[in-house]
């Protein structure tokens, strides 16, 4: 389940564009709540209250409650815009979910065990992660806030598919998630430190053949001059 974010809003109506304009002198944001076919609502919310939402990674990524006065609003954060000169929030856009609709979202990745990865540890390989997040598809309230990846039984040359990952009770991947292509998520791939050792000790293992062919001869040699004699 994704973790619940709760904010509270002020429902307002403008009369003329100079209301934004005060709402962000004095300490708020305005902003708009639209979906699930309804009229959208002008709201504004504590600047302050926004900015600590906007600290959490996965804010992006999880449902949100709005509280009102007596409404509560099940929401996604869609876009907030934000003044390039103070990187200040100057205008919020949130978009109603409902709990009988599903929604299609990237949910982070959360890789673990990279440090005692098997093909890392006994072959010196390396720990390549191709994506960040997944596109998933699920009703709002099973809306994961993350999708752990666990990466300690992944061997040299090998791969975790995107095919491969356990997803929770009531979630599954995006028709559009890649193109609908399995496409690798994180693999163990050898190091060009590790490829040059092999190499090496190829090189080695060939010299030794070499030098043991050249010593087979020697008395091979000595027998046929006294044989000679």
């Amino acid at each position: 389940m994704s973790t619940q974010t709760e904010l509270e809003i002020t429902l307002r109506e403008e009369i003329n564009s100079s209301d934004a304009k005060n709402i962000r002198k004095e300490g708020g944001v305005p902003g708009i709540l639209y979906g699930s076919e309804e009229e959208p609502i002008k709201i504004k919310l504590l600047s302050k209250d926004l900015r600590k939402a906007l600290e959490q990674p996965s804010i992006f990524s999880q449902i949100i409650n709005l509280k009102g006065n007596d409404d509560n609003f099940k929401v996604l954060l869609k876009d907030v815009q934000v003044n390039p000169a103070s990187d200040q929030p100057i205008h919020v856009d949130f978009q109603r979910v409902s709990k009988k609709s599903k929604i299609t979202l990237n949910v982070p990745i959360k890789y673990i065990n990279e440090d005692i990865c098997i093909g890392v540890k006994n072959d010196g390989g390396m720990i390549s992660k191709n994506k960040n997040d997944i596109e998933l598809t699920c009703l709002a309230d099973d809306l994961p806030e993350f999708i752990e990846i666990n990466c300690e039984n992944i061997a040299l040359n090998e791969s975790i598919m995107q095919s491969d990952l356990t997803l929770p009770e009531g979630v599954e991947l995006s028709l559009n998630s890649s193109g609908g292509q399995d496409q690798p998520m994180v693999s163990c791939s050898a190091t060009r430190a590790t490829l040059d050792i092999e190499e090496e000790i190829g090189e080695g293992e060939e010299g030794e053949s070499i030098e043991g062919e050249d010593s087979s001869k020697e008395p091979s040699e000595s027998n046929d001059e006294a044989s000679k004699d």
